[in-house]
């Protein structure tokens, strides 16, 4: 009996020991990142008088403000920032109020006329419930997106569902959303989280309720130019052929894992399929940094750096005249 007991005693010890180790290990690598230098991209500038530009403003990961000093409207709306502890199976998260409001109010938020999530998983659309009933803003999206707006009992009037291709209007702004796919990052080809949210989504939840819906190609129109919206780096074949875009905000995330050929693929079904001269690429930040803290994904998630490689290769093998560039955080640039 005691040579059984201290068996098991040993075996726990030892099963201990490698726990710690593991911890040690992974913790290490989380901090092996590259610089947001490294890139070796420019920043696009700045732009000082808001009132005569349509400007977008990035506030990290695919969070961008497009206002043309009448209208506001908010591509996806998350602030709220994650721990990687809250991914944990028994884990539920809620949206950080105080974080939402700073953000509302430090980057003028106040004339917000529709918010669109790129899809409805959690980084996409956590927060977007509250901005609505913060705002009053109308928000686009799948039924998914709706039950994320129920769940937080949005006004009925201020949610709608759209189908592939429709378009709404909100001043001078057009907003037409285009059924696409989401990076297949996941397992089976798939996201992480797929499927639908198919009833009101009410917080605190697991991170795995905001689950994807449909993932959208967004096309912002204005009578200044035309922008198109990947928050995730997903296409479907053929999708945008005919559909003419002036810039393309590309999320990359996940890219360096699908390999080089997925992002030439990337590549032709978003850029030269709308003939867009100026990338901007988004969606390149850890999203467990504090809210405004811009660090790359570390290398053991994404090698970012890599997928930029690959980028510069294409635009050098093709000869292209595409322009990349990174967006300073919470500074609007003039889009045309």
């Amino acid at each position: 009996m005691k040579v059984a007991l201290r068996w098991t005693r040993n075996i726990a010890l030892v099963l201990l020991a490698l726990l710690v180790l593991a911890t040690i290990i992974v913790s290490r690598l989380w901090q092996d990142r590259p610089a947001v230098a490294d890139f070796g991209w420019p920043t696009a500038t700045p732009v000082r008088d808001t009132n005569a530009a349509v400007t977008v403003t990035w506030l990290g990961i695919s969070t961008l403000l497009f206002d043309d000093g009448d209208t506001q409207i908010l591509i996806d709306g998350t602030f709220t920032r994650l721990r990687v502890t809250d991914i944990a199976p028994l884990q539920t998260i809620s949206s950080d109020v105080a974080a939402i409001n700073h953000a509302l109010s430090k980057y003028r938020i106040d004339r917000l006329a529709a918010i669109v999530p790129a899809h409805s998983h959690f980084d996409h659309a956590m927060d977007i419930g509250y901005i609505a009933n913060r705002t009053s803003a109308v928000i686009l999206g799948s039924q998914s997106t709706a039950n994320i707006a129920k769940g937080a009992d949005v006004p009925v009037d201020q949610y709608q569902t759209l189908a592939d291709g429709e378009m709404r209007q909100f001043g001078d702004f057009t907003i037409t959303l285009l059924a696409s796919r989401h990076a297949p990052i996941g397992t089976d080809g798939e996201a992480w989280f797929p499927g639908s949210i198919d009833s009101p989504l009410r917080q605190p939840a697991h991170v795995s309720a905001w689950r994807e819906g449909v993932t959208w190609s967004i096309l912002i129109g204005h009578p200044r130019g035309t922008t198109l919206i990947n928050g995730s780096a997903g296409y479907i074949p053929g999708k945008l052929q005919g559909v003419t875009a002036d810039v393309a905000i590309l999320g990359i995330a996940g890219l360096a894992g699908l390999g080089r050929e997925y992002v030439d693929d990337y590549w032709q079904e978003t850029i030269v399929a709308t003939g867009a001269r100026r990338l901007i690429v988004v969606h390149f930040d850890d999203f467990t940094a504090p809210f405004g803290e811009i660090v790359l994904f570390p290398k053991l998630a994404d090698d970012i750096i890599k997928t930029a490689g690959w980028l510069d290769k294409l635009i050098a093998a093709e000869e292209s005249d595409v322009s990349i560039e990174l967006p300073p955080f919470g500074q609007p640039i003039e889009l045309y």
